[in-house]
């Protein structure tokens, strides 16, 4: 087990004069398996996110508790939640790689692709230019990028949506991590390349042995990938699903909804029954 979440609760202020409080996450246990392609699946609002975020130590919530164990290096196991901040900084980037929703609000627009790869590296390793620079470009090659000279020499606005995100996804590969946290980085794209960016998560799964946290809250197209399925809803833990010889069997009237609903395209809330 490369990462295990026990009793997480995360809780935030609601907004207005009064001070309720109120649990995004609630008492969740989780575990993902090292080497695998774990999903967590839920509706807007489920929690996923936050419970991502909180891996990382992103979040400034109202009150946070709970554990979550991080298998750092192998052998040595790192309770992300008692780590110093100087701790932190080793383990987020380094151990646990990020890849979010929206590549353009995670890009500098100012900054060319290069120079951002160049700045991720250099963070946790120090290196000369010229050994940054070939990690840069290494990693622009890992996401399968056909013209990685090109892209490192341009700005952001410069390339595609799909190019963009193979760009973060080279960004949170260059310093080498054991861990991928993918949070829904396909909504904004087409199809076509949708299929390609998680057919590149998992080619990089099996080819550099890294083990992948895919959220989203698309239910099949989780299942066309995963190995294991988590699902979410109002901050807890409904279902975990194994793939079977079958594939995977929703047995919960939550998880049933938001298979129907990924077919469709529609709020799983507009299926009453199944």
């Amino acid at each position: 087990m490369i990462l295990e979440i026990k009793n997480l609760t995360v809780e935030f202020l609601k907004s207005g004069g009064r001070r309720e409080v109120f649990a995004a996450v609630n008492s969740l246990d989780l575990g993902v398996s090292e080497g695998s392609f774990t999903a967590l699946v839920g509706e807007s609002g489920s929690g996923k996110s936050v419970t991502a975020l909180s891996i990382c130590r992103l979040l400034k919530p109202y009150r946070m508790s709970g554990v979550i164990r991080f298998a750092a290096e192998q052998g040595k196991i790192t309770d992300l939640f008692s780590c110093s901040e100087r701790e932190l900084s080793g383990i987020r980037g380094r151990k646990i790689g990020c890849v979010f929703q929206d590549p353009a609000s995670s890009l500098n627009p100012l900054m060319k692709i290069g120079g951002q790869l160049d700045e991720t590296y250099r963070a946790h390793f120090c290196s000369s230019p010229k050994e940054t620079r070939e990690r840069s470009l290494a990693g622009l090659e890992a996401a399968k990028i056909k013209d990685p000279e090109r892209v490192y020499r341009s700005y952001p606005h410069e390339l595609s949506g799909g190019m963009k995100q193979r760009a973060m996804i080279a960004m949170a590969l260059t310093p080498g991590p054991r861990f991928l946290i993918a949070d829904e980085p396909t909504t904004a794209l087409d199809g076509v390349t949708e299929s390609e960016i998680l057919q590149l998560l998992v080619n990089l799964k099996n080819e550099k042995s890294l083990t992948v946290l895919f959220i989203t809250h698309n239910l099949p197209l989780a299942a066309a990938h995963a190995d294991r399925i988590h699902v979410m809803q109002k901050g807890r833990l409904v279902e975990t699903m194994k793939k079977e010889a079958e594939g995977f069997l929703p047995r919960e009237v939550y998880s049933k909804r938001l298979f129907k609903a990924g077919f469709y395209g529609v709020n799983p809330k507009s299926f009453i029954e199944v």
